[in-house]
């Protein structure tokens, strides 16, 4: 993901700093979206992530939402754990979040979201959005993917590596390779299988004995298992690493800046940031009317101009502009050959994952 925004895992917060930092974003890009009677007074208070995604959010989301409805969006960090004290402790103070597909899962399955309400929809049709990711209490948001790089001065055009079998081969395609640490978010099991040759739509329930056994094969050449979008960006750039698996929204960025970087999307692991209604928010209506606009075509499409994330409804791509399509992990060019992370599998295994892993990564 890009430079700013490793958020989307952790976030420190606090009273102190709430205050300090959220705001009330005001009007701007009026009569950009369709007609809609404007709202009650108020305001809606979103989980906010900080960085190049904040903004790229607030240009295309929040703002465009206040000129449309009236509503007022706050921004409040907050890390899954704080959202989660706060439902348990009747002390709700923010109505939407806007989380990675684990950390949202790990908050519904302990009652902490509402349903959304597909049925009061007005801006979305519901149906247009991605089947996968429409759930009954969360609904994706954006993809993002973790992609295979590489160094196109260590790999002439046509000479990469394709997929996760031949990024294990080490003779074929010689070179140092960055890899994600479990602290990461997760351990690439995904890939470990898929070079053992597992298809892609048979991949869960993940065999995690045959998943570390493929690990083994390549552990000689990960240079490093790293543990943050920023060390997986430094290593490529740095040329430490000619090869790796890293957030498309990080290689994109060194792609961007002029780095001899490039993207193969073959077995891409696509996966999901949600929007969510806390249950007790203050502003509930407010909230589900914000998600609402969030997912119709335009907005989603206009999202896109300001980061390099997709859009999980599927008419968003007559919004999108020529240049920034190639860049988007649900662009349907390449989708079909890219796979989705199941959050259920890894909301399940995530505790026996890691202490797997914390073993291992230790051992010779």
């Amino acid at each position: 993901m890009n430079k700013k925004s490793d958020e989307l895992f952790s976030m420190a917060s606090s009273r102190r700093s709430f205050l300090k930092s959220a705001a009330v974003l005001g009007t701007g890009a009026a009569g950009l979206y369709a007609p809609y009677v404007r709202a009650e007074a108020g305001q809606v208070v979103v989980r906010g992530l900080g960085g190049a995604y904040q903004d790229a959010m607030t240009k295309a989301v929040y703002e465009p939402f206040t000129a449309e409805t009236g509503i007022k969006v706050a921004v409040l960090p907050a890390t899954a754990a704080q959202v989660r004290a706060m439902v348990e402790a009747r002390q709700v103070r923010i109505d939407v979040v806007d989380l990675v597909d684990v950390a949202l899962m790990s908050l519904d399955r302990i009652g902490a979201l509402q349903p959304i309400a597909y049925d009061k929809m007005k801006f979305t049709k519901p149906d247009d959005i991605q089947s996968t990711v429409r759930r009954p209490n969360m609904v994706g948001n954006l993809f993002f993917a973790t992609v295979l790089a590489y160094n196109t001065e260590a790999f002439a055009t046509g000479t990469h590596p394709r997929g996760w079998k031949e990024f294990w081969d080490v003779q074929k395609f010689p070179g140092a390779r960055t890899l994600a640490d479990q602290k990461s978010g997760a351990a690439e099991l995904e890939f470990a299988l898929l070079a053992e040759g597992v298809a892609k739509d048979a991949l869960y329930p993940l065999d995690i004995d045959r998943a570390f056994a493929s690990l083994d094969k390549i552990k000689p050449s990960i240079v490093k298992w790293w543990d943050t979008g920023a060390v997986s960006a430094q290593m490529l750039e740095l040329k430490e690493a000619v090869l790796g698996g890293i957030w498309n929204g990080r290689a994109q960025a060194l792609i961007d800046g002029g780095a001899p970087i490039a993207i193969d999307w073959t077995e891409a692991k696509q996966q999901v940031q949600y929007w969510g209604v806390v249950k007790g928010a203050a502003n509930s209506e407010n909230a589900q009317l914000f998600i609402d606009f969030a997912l119709q075509p335009e907005v989603q499409g206009k999202l896109t101009q300001f980061i390099a994330y997709g859009p999980t409804n599927t008419k968003a791509f007559a919004h999108v502009r020529k240049e920034d399509l190639a860049k988007l992990p649900s662009n349907p060019e390449f989708f079909a050959n890219t796979f989705e992370q199941s959050p259920e599998w890894w909301t399940d295994n995530l505790t026996t994952v890691g202490s797997r892993w914390q073993s291992w990564i230790l051992s010779k």
